[in-house]
């Protein structure tokens, strides 16, 4: 290893730049990350908690009380078109598959009297305000019937019962369950959301912010993990403190899910403050001292780079620094960091 030192040293003394090899950069395992810029200083950490977001979702409701008969998927089960989610017994669907066939048939008859009538009309038999009258009664019914239709798919039931009064509930879109009844028996409760389908990508986090920093908060902010990278923005902020953590909450929509996001999780993140400059972020351990100065080393094509900057604020797990400190984008050493400064105390860099 001390060879090989040396030969990289004197390859590299006249630009300070530490020219390796793929090969050498793995056998002394070197590890990069890319940094980041934002465009103020982040406030934080802060705790969010993951929900399937209300964009493109699917809430199902009844308006009267209904029972749970069977279930055949469950809260986080993937869902397609069309496809089976769980039969219910429900009296109020039974009246209207009824009342439905009942406003069929009289629609059927309206209809054959208004193309009879506008005949009529036509050969001058009756009046045209007979013959308007009749056209009013089909868009009347035909109004009373998509208005019962709608009480099925806000319900998300099939128009036909199964074995009386039992309604299969489909799914009007593929998705996931972000939320569905979990055993037999169970009641459904009239007006409240019994189940709903959620885009599988589609996340908000929920995120409790100290009151005293709520004024620092605006929509639109940008929002970043615990590693500071940028995953969405701020889409509201509450107006009120919940009472008993002495919270205000932030509602981010995440626009860059990671596979490890989970409805019901926490996480923590950084929200930007708009008083702040743009800065860099830099991953914690990226950041060493050498001969009283803050430094990095910076991926080159040829191999790394020192590179002087000047820290703005350190966080838990990252360090601010100005942007004109680092030239985007870039990668900066975070393992064998030790090693780079070996070669670069051969090399007397300042």
């Amino acid at each position: 290893m001390r060879s090989l030192f040396i030969v990289l040293v004197l390859a590299a003394a006249a630009m300070a730049q530490i020219t390796m090899s793929d090969a050498q950069i793995k056998k002394i395992g070197i590890k990069v990350d890319t940094v980041h810029l934002i465009n103020s200083e982040p406030m934080g950490p802060f705790i969010g908690l993951f929900e399937y977001s209300d964009r493109g979702s699917k809430n199902y409701t009844l308006s009267s009380e209904a029972t749970v008969v069977e279930l055949m998927k469950q809260t986080g089960d993937r869902v397609k078109k069309g496809e089976a989610i769980c039969k219910i017994a429900s009296s109020e669907l039974l009246a209207s598959r009824y009342e439905l066939i009942d406003m069929r048939n009289r629609l059927k008859l309206a209809q054959e009297y208004a193309q009879k009538d506008a005949g009529l009309y036509k050969d001058g038999v009756i009046s045209q305000r007979e013959s308007q009258k009749s056209t009013l009664e089909v868009m009347s019914l035909q109004a009373k019937v998509g208005e019962i239709q709608n009480r099925f798919i806000f319900a998300g039931a099939d128009t036909a019962p199964k074995d009386g009064m039992i309604f299969t509930i489909r799914s009007h879109k593929n998705g996931i369950l972000a939320h569905a009844p979990i055993k037999t028996g169970e009641k459904i409760d009239p007006f409240v959301p019994y189940l709903k389908i959620a885009d599988a990508s589609a996340f908000s986090a929920y995120i409790k912010i100290p009151p005293k920093m709520i004024g620092s908060i605006q929509k639109g902010a940008g929002v970043m993990d615990k590693l500071g990278v940028p995953v969405g923005e701020v889409s509201a902020i509450s107006s009120s403190v919940d009472m008993m953590n002495n919270s205000a909450t932030a509602v981010a929509t995440i626009t860059k899910a990671n596979e490890e996001y989970r409805a019901g999780t926490s996480s923590e993140f950084f929200i930007a403050s708009s008083t702040i400059e743009k800065w860099i972020l830099l991953p914690r351990v990226s950041v060493t001292k050498y001969k009283g100065k803050d430094i990095c080393f910076v991926k080159t094509a040829t191999g790394f780079v020192p590179q002087t900057v000047q820290i703005q604020k350190i966080y838990k797990e990252h360090i601010a620094v100005k942007p004109e400190d680092l030239a985007l984008p870039a990668q900066v050493v975070t393992e064998g960091i030790i090693n780079l400064k070996g070669i670069l105390s051969g090399m007397g860099f300042e």
